[in-house]
């Protein structure tokens, strides 16, 4: 009988996905292209999606259990229910404190340790307490994993020095886009005219201020800013925001889109511009270059790891140096094909088939070393 991995598959098993949840779901799909030495057994919450629970179904045995919050999910339910596996993954930087059973850890970041700190904002009280969780479990967590699986060189090297785990135990699993690599560089203009695209939310960490004051100084006018993935609560102040930068009507606000919605727009877009201050990966940067979209990223944390040689660094805080390259790629049809055609190159040097190839090999050395426990 083969040995059992209990997944936490929480986030790969929702619709629509962010980062987090895109890893876990296209993980396991490549996982399953594979014959394997072990049966991995998904489980999921209430916030599943039935229509993924019932593809996932056709690969894996998948549980969904209920349970009144997320805490009680990963402390009491999860672990009870996979009791007689032989290890569990915790895929989203925690696991169970108590469980007996040898864990892995995909740890994306060490972000809460950076959060207030290095970009301050003001954080509601239920995330304090949400954040007083994570980070002590992950604190405890580490140290005791049979293996680490985390996104880039800058998380294992954050995540090593702020948790104090020997580099051996850590491995770099890189991620992928959600998008096949485009051939070609798609055609420009489009009929929508010329916009920059920027993935909005409130949270400081991802400085849209900065993106704000920059195409401010973009000179300009029929040039729109197309602010996409807004919180709801957040759309307000992102308009109160352009409105006292002078620029109300030329910035577009959008909640979240399907999928195929911002792939259109990634195609279409002048440049995405990307200015997070931490990532532990950056997956929009990467999405955005599969769908041959020049880049503008902040020369900070993983993004430079992630773009190499193929987007344009910046200062995250200097928008006048920010506003010339817009300028410039607006300007320059040459240059913004050049760019178009790094961007797809850079990008077709990941695939979720590495990473689940990467992703089985630490599954094989933890299931060694759990056997020899």
């Amino acid at each position: 009988m083969k040995p059992k991995i209990a997944v936490d598959a929480r986030y790969g098993l929702r619709s629509p996905r962010r980062g987090v949840g895109e890893y876990v779901h296209q993980v396991l799909v490549q996982l399953a292209r594979q014959e394997n030495p072990y049966d991995l057994i998904l489980y999921g919450d209430q916030s599943s999606n039935p229509k993924t629970v019932e593809f996932f179904r056709t690969i894996y045995p998948v549980h969904i259990l209920n349970a009144p919050n997320f805490f009680l999910w990963e402390q009491w339910i999860w672990p009870q229910a996979a009791k007689k596996a032989k290890i569990l993954h915790g895929t989203a930087n925690i696991g169970p404190l108590r469980a007996s059973i040898p864990q892995i850890l995909t740890v994306h970041d060490v972000i809460e340790w950076h959060r207030g700190r290095d970009f301050p904002g003001e954080i509601p009280f239920r995330h304090h307490v949400s954040r007083f969780y994570r980070m002590n479990a992950l604190k405890y967590l580490a140290p005791r994993a049979l293996r680490i699986m985390t996104v880039s060189e800058h998380a294992k090297a954050d995540l090593i020095q702020t948790l104090g785990v020997s580099s051996d135990r850590v491995h770099v699993t890189p991620l992928a886009g959600k998008y096949a690599v485009l051939d070609e560089v798609p055609p420009y203009p489009t009929k929508e005219g010329s916009y920059i695209l920027v993935l909005g939310a409130l949270d400081p960490r991802k400085n849209l201020v900065s993106a704000l004051k920059a195409f401010a100084r973009v000179r300009d006018r029929a040039v729109t800013l197309k602010v996409v993935g807004v919180e709801p609560q957040g759309v307000g102040k992102i308009k109160a925001m352009a409105q006292s930068l002078g620029m109300v009507q030329r910035v577009e606000i959008r909640t979240m889109v399907s999928d195929d919605e911002l792939k259109r727009l990634y195609q279409n877009a002048a440049a995405f511009l990307y200015l997070s201050r931490y990532e532990g990966f950056g997956l929009p940067l990467l999405e955005a270059m599969s769908q041959g979209c020049p880049v503008i990223f902040a020369r900070d944390s993983s993004l430079p790891e992630v773009a190499c040689q193929s987007g344009i660094p910046v200062d995250a805080d200097d928008a006048q140096s920010i506003a010339q390259h817009l300028e410039q790629l607006l300007a320059d049809r040459d240059l913004r094909h050049a760019q178009s055609l790094k961007s797809l190159e850079r990008a077709r040097q990941f695939s979720w088939q590495h990473t689940a190839a990467l992703t089985h090999k630490v599954y094989l050395k933890a299931l060694k070393e759990a056997g020899g426990r």
